[in-house]
């Protein structure tokens, strides 16, 4: 009979294998797999509650990965082998990780089973469409075989350290006591009230040894918190109605040493009377010392030195315990960790995390208490009672604070923080706390990153909203339904067609279409994101091939490029399949790069990525400049042709004189660094008319055409004119070209 869920992972758990290490010998089982599969991956996978962990990992950078719609899981919940030749056409697989963000097309993979528990898979993946016969598969759990002989050896050897620990443990206090033998005795008669010590005593509490000592003399040695319970002890005795004790206590000695000792008492009788209280006393100080190391670095980080993940669950348990009112909770994600480990060095990332960390402390101070739960994840649990102004405050000056550049082996750093935070409110546990600051934390990475995000209860519904866009897009991917429509950019010099930039738009299943801001939230999505792209790019390759064999004038085609079309360094060979193939020259494209790529880290691979599109005859545009994270040095930095004023500017040009002065300024640097612009967004003549005036280089935008499908552009082009504006003065000199 199959265990259950629980019983799986209380086995799984069992085996303290998760979380270890890397080994030479599940490693070179994995590499053996990739060599007798020719495959370019391989994973030893352990499933457990939320997660699948890699024990060993060929090809595949990840650690873990979450267990939802992964394909070992399945092999766990079937507790059966499992190929999939081609994921992607695979309903239950096509959104899995691997496959949205690594390519990956096949998969076979064997349970790591242990009589009727699954602990995971052993299994092989390609990012090509392949076949695996029977024989394979007979040999997969051969491999898989050998990889359990793994685990139970790995089991064993860590139940004899923790024997080994423990003999280790008991040893040592036994050592302690022999080598110290610090024991004194004490009696105190119960009639008089009269105490005796012996010399030993007298050492341990720091005292003159003969010094008489009363009752309360006594109390004084102990530490002030246990002198109560003392005195209550005491009290009893001399009543009659005491009782012998075995218990540890805390002292403080003249010179304001603190101490621990044993206390072991007994009451003697006589003749049905209590007559004396007698005992011994042991200076336990090395074993508690010991004892409280031992502790702290089990709840201890190891690399920051702050309270770890077992410290954080045993703080909320005892605020739970204690019933804490409003319980503030900060979950922190540092950003753009793994490009610094993968540029870098895991070195460096360490160093980063542990200045991030040291920031951390210095920020909340006394305010809460910080916790590091693991990888790239941070916490902050607020004391009682928190509100969330005061937290929304803490976050800005963390974000703030922390952001400041970090100089780590030579290199400066500015690190990023996305927070996301919850208060509990009522009876509220600790893990629908820590689930709602969870939402809050996704929300703030989903939408902007190196932001704060408060958990209010619309965020479940606006995450299974944003969840739904996602699929509903994914589902218009896979079945050709993301097109691109075309605006017009009109040159300014003789008023004629320059360019059209393509915009994504939505073929809803039931015909309508759709912009772009009916879905935008997939564009978080870096899987469905690159996908877009990709597929725009086809489309617009196709439709720029039939308008060049009907013989149409249209220019170029600009196309918008995203963070995660530079993230995987595949943009340039996706540009190029898609152009060469179709026989079209890299010089009917423009890429469109707004200055939002730069936030994650990407900015050497943008440049270098466009420099070599740049030299095959694509022009690059810097899209929506001067909004938001403008910087000069992108302009400096990037191989910018052309610079495009954001619509925002426009909008506000004759009501606000600083937008103007932008506009201003855009145009008088773009004609020093030999750029052109273009002014997005012009809706009206006046405004057509002002940036004319001004040099402005093309115009886009309402005034000339909203955007159109791709059989529309022969006939806009051939029913097009060059637009003309009567001037102010309305003479016939005054009538100028417009574009």
């Amino acid at each position: 009979m199959s265990p259950t869920e629980d019983e799986r992972l209380r086995l799984l758990y069992g085996t303290s294998i998760l979380d270890t290490p890397p080994t030479t010998e599940f490693d070179a089982v994995a590499r053996l797999a990739c060599s007798m599969f020719d495959m370019p991956m391989a994973l030893v996978s352990f499933v457990d509650e939320h997660r699948q962990w890699f024990k060993a990992r060929q090809g595949l950078p990840l650690k873990e990965a979450p267990r939802e719609r992964s394909f070992c899981s399945h092999v766990v919940e079937t507790g059966s082998p499992l190929v999939v030749e081609d994921a992607s056409k695979d309903p239950r697989f096509y959104a899995n990780t691997f496959v949205t963000d690594y390519s990956v097309q096949f998969y076979a993979g064997v349970p790591l089973s242990e009589g009727e528990t699954c602990y995971g898979s052993f299994c092989v993946l390609d990012t090509r469409i392949r076949h695996f016969s029977g024989r394979d598969l007979e040999q997969l759990h051969n491999l898989a075989s050998v990889v359990m002989g793994l685990i139970r050896e790995h089991r064993q050897q860590s139940l004899l350290k923790e024997q080994q620990r423990e003999l280790e443990l008991k040893q040592a206090r036994f050592e302690q006591t022999e080598r110290s033998a610090n024991v004194g005795g004490f009696e105190m008669d119960v009639s008089t009230g009269a105490i005796i010590w012996s010399d030993q005593i007298y050492r341990i509490v720091g005292l003159p040894i003969g010094k008489p000592m009363t009752s309360e003399e006594v109390i004084a040695c102990y530490a002030p918190e246990e002198r109560e319970s003392v005195r209550r002890r005491i009290r009893d005795v001399l009543n009659g109605s005491g009782t012998g004790v075995d218990k540890e206590y805390r002292i403080i000695t003249p010179e304001g040493q603190e101490r621990w000792i044993r206390v072991v008492s007994d009451i003697e009788h006589l003749q049905g009377e209590q007559k004396r209280l007698f005992g011994i006393v042991q200076d336990v100080s090395e074993k508690v010392r010991y004892e409280q190391r031992l502790l702290q670095a089990a709840n201890t980080d190891p690399l920051t030195r702050l309270a770890n993940r077992a410290a954080y669950n045993a703080h909320m348990e005892s605020l739970a315990a204690a019933a804490a009112p409003s319980i503030g909770l900060l979950l922190i994600d540092v950003d753009r960790l793994k490009q610094v480990n993968d540029i870098l060095g895991h070195a460096t990332g360490d160093l980063l995390l542990k200045g991030v960390a040291s920031r951390l402390e210095e920020c909340v101070g006394k305010r809460g208490k910080v916790f590091r739960l693991g990888g790239d994840e941070f916490c902050v649990v607020l004391g009682a009672p928190a509100n969330a102004r005061s937290m929304r405050s803490l976050a800005r000056y963390l974000i703030e604070y922390i952001g400041h550049p970090m100089d780590v082996v030579g290199s400066t750093i500015n690190p990023m923080i996305t927070l996301g935070g919850a208060i509990s409110e009522g009876d509220m546990n600790a893990a629908t706390l820590s689930q709602n600051a969870d939402f809050a934390l996704y929300h703030a990475k989903e939408t902007q990153r190196g932001s704060y995000v408060q958990y209010k209860p619309s965020l479940r519904s606006t995450i299974a909203h944003r969840i739904q866009i996602v699929q509903t897009v994914e589902q218009a991917l896979a079945e050709h339904r993301m097109l691109p429509h075309y605006q017009p950019l009109v040159r300014c010099a003789d008023g004629q067609v320059w360019a059209f930039e393509a915009l994504v738009r939505m073929q809803r299943s039931d015909g309508p279409i759709v912009p772009a801001a009916h879905f935008h939230e997939a564009f978080a999505d870096s899987g469905v994101s690159h996908h877009i792209t990709t597929q725009m790019l086809e489309n617009v390759a196709t439709d720029i091939r039939n308008w060049v064999d009907r013989g149409l004038e249209f220019g170029r085609v600009a196309l918008n490029v995203g963070a995660s079309d530079f993230m995987r360094g595949d943009l340039e060979s996706r540009i190029v399949t898609a152009f060469t193939s179709r026989g079209i020259p890299l010089d009917k494209l423009v890429l469109e790069v707004t200055e939002t790529v730069f936030l994650q880290g990407l900015e050497d691979t943008v440049a270098t990525t466009l420099q070599r599109l740049r030299r095959k005859g694509l022009a690059v545009a810097l899209d929506d400049f001067g909004t938001g994270y403008a910087s000069l040095t992108h302009l400096r930095s990037l191989p910018v042709d052309i610079i495009k004023i954001d619509k925002s500017f426009i909008d506000t040009m004759f009501e606000n004189e600083s937008s103007l002065a932008i506009i201003e300024l855009v145009l008088n640097l773009a004609r020093k660094l030999q750029m052109k612009v273009t002014a997005e967004g012009v809706e009206t003549h006046r405004q057509a008319m002002r940036l004319l005036e001004m040099g402005c280089t093309t115009l886009q935008g309402y005034l000339f055409s909203k955007p159109m499908a791709g059989e529309n552009v022969g006939e806009y082009l051939s029913a097009s004119k060059p637009y003309l504006i009567e001037s102010s003065e309305g003479s016939q000199e005054g009538l100028r070209l417009l574009g």
